[in-house]
C-alpha cells in the first residue's frame, strides 16, 4: 500500500488534523451561508467547474493508487519464490 507517512501514530495525527480542519472549514462555510443556495448555482459560478473537476480528478487518482497498488504490486523476488519450474 502507498505509505506516504511511515509512522502509524504520525499518520493518525495527520488524518485527525485533516478531519478537524475539514470540519472547521465546513463550519465557517455553513455559517457564512454557502450551503443555503442550491448545488446547481454553486457549480455555475465562474471557475467552480474547473475546481470541482481538478479536485475530482485528484481524488480518483489517489483512490485508484490506494486500491490498485496492493492488488497489482508484487515483491521483488516474486518469480523466484515459485519453485514450480525446478529442473530435475
Amino acid at each position: 500500500m502507498i505509505d506516504l507517512i511511515g509512522d502509524s501514530k504520525k499518520r493518525n495525527k495527520v488524518m485527525l488534523l485533516f478531519l478537524v480542519l475539514g470540519l472547521i472549514v465546513f463550519g465557517i462555510a455553513s455559517s457564512c451561508g454557502v450551503y443555503e443556495s442550491d448545488a446547481e448555482n454553486i457549480l455555475e459560478r465562474p471557475g467552480m467547474m474547473i475546481v470541482f473537476s481538478f479536485v475530482g480528478c485528484w481524488v480518483l487518482i489517489i483512490l485508484a493508487k490506494l486500491i490498485m497498488t496492493p492488488l497489482l504490486q508484487r515483491s521483488e523476488n516474486y518469480y523466484e519464490e515459485g519453485g514450480d519450474d525446478t529442473d530435475a
